[in-house]
């Protein structure tokens, strides 16, 4: 499995590489407090990411605001798909989990999509030295972004957001960063995906330390760029982006930042005018108290929890009678048997004796004609189990006659 796991309680508890980052950013270093000051946002934005290798992303639907309903999370991010390198280009990867987040976009998607939440799939750096900083060309770039702008298009996202960590940039002969790199990536996915898709920059690597931000318009290709570093307080310096209401200062670990703390810098947040509030590793677990204190200086509203109902409905088997399909009986044993199966919650796949099957996911299936030496059956005794798309399961026994 490709590395996805970002070792956030090791390194971004450490509050100093946040200023070790930015002093090696050259033009970026300095405080906003000498940037340009925009309006107070009249709702800053809670984004959170996470991580789809141990937790579905549809719990971010869970979380409402007490008082209007809304979603109380603004952007959630599938943590995390990976640029890989192929011994001549990068490419676009995907590991199981993510996959199975995108493919399952009806359960895991469209329900955090339909309470206002927007999606982005965040990309990150897989150790084989492909990374946005280091495209050599607009043509290089430009071949990257349509394989996002694609995933964008086929599994109905809202965005991307760039994370520029465990690159590796040099490895495999690959080119170190350069300042022009990021910004023909990010100009060339904004001309792909439109204005009305987000891009978002999660400001670490050389694609936040080593770009020049001057040499393309970064006020109209990037949405947002946030603070990589938990738990920190510390807006990163854009040139372009000096409204803060496209920045986030405020970056915290919900496993692992104090509930006063995450508060605190919801207030701070607000009071100093960003646009938006990066927290990490949202679970299964119920965290409405916690982000209670978040969302009501954000939004003036507590969270409440309100856990989407599972479907826990097993799969229906059921023979197929009539002589075209089944012949013989339960009683003596079928020389063939054929199932109608159903699910509400659509069938997934089954299994006969633990071969498996793979079907498309309707609520309506069949398995037709099943005898010896078709699907996995034998003679005698024989076991199908059929699987939803929740993973609920139904099995039954069966008998095969000569």
């Amino acid at each position: 499995m490709s590395q996805n796991v970002r070792n956030h309680r090791l390194r971004k508890s450490i509050a100093g590489l946040g200023v070790l980052a930015t002093a090696a950013a050259g033009i970026l270093t300095g405080s906003l407090g000498a940037a340009a000051e925009s309006a107070e946002p009249a709702d800053p934005k809670l984004a959170v990411y996470v991580e789809v290798n141990s937790n579905d992303l549809a719990n971010v639907a869970d979380y409402t605001l007490a008082e209007s309903g809304d979603a109380a999370i603004d952007m959630a991010m599938i943590f995390a798909a990976n640029i890989n390198y192929d011994g001549e280009k990068a490419y676009l990867h995907f590991n199981e989990r993510v996959t199975e987040t995108l493919d399952d976009a009806e359960t895991q998607i469209r329900p955090v999509q339909a309470k206002g939440t927007k999606v982005l799939l965040s990309v990150l750096g897989n150790h084989q030295g492909a990374g946005f900083a280091n495209f050599t060309s607009f043509a290089q770039a430009d071949a990257f972004a349509a394989q996002l702008a694609d995933a964008v298009t086929t599994y109905g996202l809202d965005g991307i957001d760039f994370d520029d960590e465990w690159t590796n940039y040099g490895a495999n002969g690959t080119p170190q960063p350069n300042a022009e790199s990021f910004g023909w990536l990010a100009t060339a996915l904004r001309d792909r995906l439109g204005p009305d898709k987000i891009i978002s920059l999660y400001a670490i690597g050389p694609t936040y330390t080593t770009t020049d931000f001057t040499l393309f318009d970064a006020a109209s290709v990037l949405d947002y760029a946030w603070n990589p570093y938990y738990p920190t307080y510390d807006a990163p310096v854009v040139p372009g982006l000096e409204d803060r209401g496209l920045l986030g200062a405020a970056a915290i670990d919900l496993a692992n930042t104090s509930a006063a703390t995450a508060a605190d810098f919801a207030t701070r947040t607000v009071a100093d005018g960003y646009g938006v509030y990066v927290a990490y590793n949202l679970t299964a677990t119920d965290q409405s108290a916690y982000l209670s204190g978040i969302t009501e200086a954000l939004k003036g509203e507590a969270t409440e929890y309100r856990a989407a109902p599972r479907d826990t409905t097993p799969p229906t088997i059921t023979v197929k009678e009539g002589a075209r399909f089944t012949k013989g009986d339960a009683a003596v044993g079928y020389q063939r048997v054929s199932f109608k199966l159903y699910d509400e919650g659509k069938i997934d796949r089954l299994y006969v004796n633990g071969v498996e099957k793979d079907l498309t996911d309707d609520e309506w299936s069949d398995l037709n004609f099943v005898k010896s030496g078709a699907f996995g059956a034998v003679i005698g005794a024989n076991t199908l189990q059929v699987v939803d798309v929740a993973g609920n399961t139904t099995e039954v026994s069966f008998v095969l006659s000569k």
